[in-house]
């Protein structure tokens, strides 16, 4: 039975438009096919993989039609709206980002939900299974075979469907946010970096206004700190200190007891490859810092507190992964949530922070104990130094022991976002630095994107101070 449906699934390919750039370009459209399946939108192949391969290669080449002559005027108009898609600002900015899996899923899904709901003869498609990812059971596939072995009449009811109702999907495609995409793609850099991406959160992403909020303010605030690279050079020792003993080098770094070997076996170690030498250069290498960043997702934070908070947090992710930190993000509000740990794009971390949302209220006395227990642990484990950033605003209330004792733990940094009042918290000098954003800050966007970025830069020079 999962054979004769992926049979039919490559069968339905007779309908495809778009040639096949190489050969595993069957198995992304397959995963493409899998992912929206798991969105509830079953369709059939041929129209995941060539719209799938438009957003990636942004490219509609022409191939020759696999299926029945008296379908070609019906193939020639769906080729005119693939010509059409190819030449949207979505599709050509999809391609030069060279998006992932699971995102090119999630924009094929909000492109064809609504078709595929309206889609009189959906019922008659047993679309319903996930495709298998292995290469070689579609390696020299037959498909006008297949074609021919199944009923393709609901197959070609839908290309009559999606062809009909062409300016619908014509503006979804514009309707898709290309911030959202351009923000996404900007922590993305190529192949499966930050680890899982959500597709709930992918989705959520696309749809939620205050998403888009917090994504509008991002893409002010990220493109100013991609300059930002690791450090990292080599280290030459003087004439007498060794950093290593190697295999290579010159005449004059010899090992002394490699002369002790008669003179028949020095030559051939020497043509071998075998003498060890002494070595003066030690490529530099710095212990990853863990930056903890702990952003309050209270209802407290809600508007205009939360758009920032999240902003300056997607900025600090990927200013101080680029400075090959260690980054890991955590919400909080009567309690800490789950621990993201941000891989070294930050991706995965994109849709999760912009669309998490709690339903709880606040005891930040509890959290910060809970945070200081795992803080003490990691101290006494591995000994890693670590800055924990707290975005949060002036109600953050907590005890002056307890603040002593995170300070001993761990580098604390505060970032304090429209008090309602005069900020009063005894612990503020215990903080090793904290910054207020004031209700002028956030009164325009220019006043806001300044204030974010002197609280990134004014972090990264706090690292270079430790470093000096």
């Amino acid at each position: 039975m999962q054979r004769s449906y992926l049979a039919m699934q490559v069968g339905t390919l007779a309908l495809s438009r778009v040639a096949l750039p190489n050969p595993m370009a069957l198995v992304r459209a397959a995963s493409w096919h899998n992912h929206m399946l798991r969105l509830g939108v079953p369709l059939p192949l041929f129209l995941v993989h060539d719209l799938g391969l438009l957003m990636t290669t942004g490219q509609a080449t022409l191939q020759q039609p696999q299926a029945d002559p008296q379908l070609r005027p019906l193939l020639g108009a769906y080729q005119q709206l693939l010509d059409q898609l190819a030449e949207s600002e979505v599709m050509r900015t999809a391609a030069s980002w060279r998006i992932r899996d699971e995102l090119v899923a999630v924009i094929l899904t909000r492109l064809l939900n609504d078709l595929h709901q309206r889609w009189p003869d959906r019922r008659s498609w047993i679309g319903h299974r996930e495709l298998p990812l292995d290469p070689g059971l579609y390696l020299d596939a037959d498909v006008p075979a297949h074609y021919r072995a199944f009923d393709m009449r609901p197959v070609t009811s839908l290309l009559t469907h999606i062809v009909e109702h062409r300016l619908y999907l014509l503006t979804a495609v514009e309707q898709i946010d290309m911030d959202t995409l351009r923000l996404l793609g900007l922590f993305h850099t190529g192949g499966h970096l930050g680890g899982v991406v959500d597709l709930a959160d992918l989705m959520n992403v696309f749809s939620s206004p205050e998403a888009n909020d917090v994504v509008n303010f991002s893409m002010e605030l990220i493109p100013s700190v991609l300059e930002t690279k690791r450090q990292g050079g080599v280290q030459t020792f003087s004439i007498d200190g060794y950093a290593s003993i190697e295999r290579h080098g010159s005449v004059d770094s010899v090992v002394l007891s490699e002369f002790a070997y008669e003179r028949d076996i020095f030559e051939q170690k020497v043509l071998d490859n075998e003498l060890y030498y002494y070595g003066h250069e030690k490529q530099q290498t710095e212990e990853r810092r863990l930056q903890y960043i702990l952003v309050d997702s209270s209802a407290s934070m809600r508007g205009v507190r939360q758009v920032f908070a999240r902003g300056l947090a997607l900025t600090l992710i990927k200013k101080l992964s680029l400075q090959g930190d260690e980054v890991w993000l955590r919400f909080f509000d009567s309690r800490l949530y789950e621990l993201t740990r941000v891989g070294e794009s930050g991706e995965a971390s994109v849709p999760y922070l912009l669309t998490f949302r709690s339903e709880r209220g606040r005891n930040y006395e509890r959290v910060f104990r809970q945070l200081l227990g795992e803080l003490q642990r990691m101290r006494r484990q591995n000994g890693r130094p670590a800055v924990v950033y707290i975005i949060t605003h002036g109600q953050c209330h907590i005890t002056t022991p307890l603040v002593d004792q995170l300070r001993q733990a761990a580098h604390l940094y505060g970032v304090f976002i429209l008090p309602s009042s005069t900020l009063h918290l005894d612990y503020l000098p215990l903080l090793d630095r904290h910054q207020i954003v004031s209700e002028e800050a956030l009164s325009s966007r220019e006043r806001s994107v300044d204030r974010a970025l002197e609280i990134v830069d004014d972090a990264a020079s706090q690292r270079e101070e430790e470093e000096s």
